[in-house]
């Protein structure tokens, strides 16, 4: 197949989703993308200055936002960054309906953000862990595990297997490479669980909303990850499950 046949071939399957989900698709994920840019500029800024404005950072109550705003840059790069890289190729085919190499772009995007959100969850465990740091309920078990899993899963995304640059359904592959991201969901929530428990220098509040965002960002995810090729319209529930990480770096910037 040529690559006129390819460019046709991806404006008949673009014009199966009507031109209005297209637009108003590309539209949130560009709002996403320049919240998240922006929300990770107030948290550096933040950061900085609270460096600045103390010289040094001591494991004490009073200092622990200045690790907050920290862990959530580093959360907030990983998001942004990595979902660049898929968002932009979906965003070009959502409004003109097709783009040159179509699925190598969108393969290879989704292949980054996959690492980058995985990484995002060692980021989130440690920063719950750092925030009510207490040396004998430490998560420190559940952080290796999370950091085994992490290095198990990268491995198995780079396995070529997984076909990310086709859209060939790969049901196998696609759940052999979530399981051990299913695995980190969950022992993060059991670990923001015992954080939870034992919080001192943030209310229950602000814990309890990182563990719902966190399950519902994976009820939301999981079904396209698994299914997304075989019935694109589950897609759909990427919406939300973007909107859960926006609530959540906004949490993290201004609670």
């Amino acid at each position: 197949m040529n690559e006129l046949d390819n460019t046709k071939k991806y404006v008949e399957v673009a014009k199966e989703r009507p031109l209005g989900a297209r637009l108003g698709e590309g539209i949130f994920c560009i709002v996403y993308l320049i919240y998240t840019f922006a929300i990770v500029l107030i948290m550096k800024n933040k950061y900085e200055a609270g460096i600045a404005s103390v010289g040094e950072i001591f494991v004490a109550p009073e200092y622990m936002y200045i690790y907050k705003w920290g862990f959530g840059y580093m959360m907030g790069a990983l998001l942004v960054g990595g979902d660049a890289f898929h968002l932009i190729p979906r965003i070009i085919v959502d409004f003109r309906g097709s783009m040159w190499k179509q699925d190598l772009f969108l393969g290879l995007g989704n292949l980054i953000s996959s690492i980058t959100m995985t990484f995002f969850y060692n980021v989130l465990m440690g920063m719950g862990d750092t925030l009510e740091y207490n040396e004998f309920e430490y998560n420190l078990g559940i952080e290796r595990w999370i950091l085994y899993l992490t290095i198990i899963r990268f491995f198995i995304l780079l396995l070529p297997w997984n076909k990310w640059y086709t859209r060939e359904p790969n049901r196998k592959w696609a759940i052999i490479r979530n399981v051990p991201f299913a695995l980190i969901g969950i022992l993060t929530v059991l670990g923001y669980l015992n954080v939870l428990l034992h919080a001192d220098n943030y209310p229950a509040f602000f814990y309890v909303s990182i563990i719902i965002l966190t399950i519902l960002s994976f009820v939301c995810y999981m079904p396209v990850a698994l299914r997304g090729k075989e019935n694109p319209k589950l897609g759909m529930l990427m919406i939300p499950k973007t909107i859960c990480y926006m609530i959540l770096l906004s949490l993290i910037c201004f609670y």
